[in-house]
């Protein structure tokens, strides 16, 4: 009989060279299908584009909070 693996078990190291940490987010179904599309046109990772948008949009967040 095959061994089930416990359910305390500690998850295979799924650890990245870049640092990087996985982070779950729900998104419209479109709006995945025109970044995944996007990714492709630009032969980019969907991942790198997403990064670059939330950078984009803390850094115009920092500076809108300036001005007040």
């Amino acid at each position: 009989m095959a061994k089930v693996p416990k359910r305390d078990a500690k998850p295979a190291d799924r650890s990245r060279t870049d640092g990087r940490k996985p982070f779950l987010a729900y998104l419209d179904a479109d709006l995945i299908k025109k970044l995944k599309k996007a990714a492709l046109d630009d032969e980019r990772n969907a991942y790198e584009i997403v990064e670059e948008a939330v950078k984009d949009w803390l850094a115009e967040r920092s500076r809108r909070r300036r001005r007040e």
